[in-house]
């Protein structure tokens, strides 16, 4: 009899685990630190928010993204963007496959994708 009771509770409380855990869990990175960033040694980005860019220097383009209809969307800083977006003082122009075109301050840019021409960070 005391075994039915604890295998009643246990089969309660499975039952009712995930809805404990997960409802309304809503992870936000903003403002945490990168994990893929050594603690000791190698640079740290010391700015990663867009909104605080004040130079084409402090934006890293980490990822571009394709759609299937070939809407296209960059990956910066951690954050996504599509063109004409804006944050802060940078304004996305253009999104090529391998390279995003920015403005900050009525200057344009032209970033590319880590190894690709060089990763060249250069005015237009």
């Amino acid at each position: 009899m005391r075994k039915m009771r604890v295998v009643m509770i246990l089969a309660l409380f499975l039952a009712a685990a995930p809805s404990l855990y997960c409802e309304g869990f809503q992870y936000e990175s903003r403002g945490k630190r990168d994990p893929f960033v050594p603690l000791v040694g190698g640079s740290r980005p010391t700015v990663t928010k867009l909104e605080d860019i004040t130079s084409v220097g402090d934006i890293k383009v980490e990822g571009i993204v394709v759609g299937a209809q070939g809407n296209r969307m960059a990956i910066l800083n951690g954050d996504v963007f599509k063109e004409g977006d804006k944050a802060g003082e940078v304004e996305i122009k253009k999104i090529e496959s391998i390279s995003v075109v920015i403005m900050i301050g009525g200057k344009s840019y032209e970033l590319y994708l880590p190894g690709e021409e060089g990763g060249k960070k250069g005015e237009k």
